[in-house]
């Protein structure tokens, strides 16, 4: 992936973070973060997530879903996954759990 790939990566990230801080648990369940790094995100200017996107050379996005839950995941019918994908997130109140 190249640099400029990250670059808008994260910054689409830390943006969509910012917005859905307003959302409640929303953001949480959508990045993946705790409460306590979306919080500081949403009071990022757009200097300091500019910054940020360009300096930390990873992409801060990352896939969720254990090896398994992204098995059955693509072997669903295209209606269901959304669903499924959302419950496998929040099933034992924890990102990443499986979902039987």
């Amino acid at each position: 992936m190249e640099k400029r790939d990250i670059l808008k990566i994260n910054r689409q990230f830390l943006l969509l973070t910012r917005q859905l801080a307003q959302d409640g648990k929303a953001a949480e369940l959508m990045t993946g973060l705790p409460r306590s790094v979306i919080d500081k995100i949403a009071n990022l200017d757009m200097d300091e997530i500019e910054e940020l996107a360009e300096t930390v050379g990873i992409s801060l996005y990352t896939l969720r879903l254990t090896d398994p839950a992204f098995s059955r995941l693509i072997q669903m019918p295209r209606d269901a996954k959304s669903t499924y994908a959302e419950a496998t997130l929040v099933s034992n109140g924890r990102v990443g759990a499986t979902f039987p």
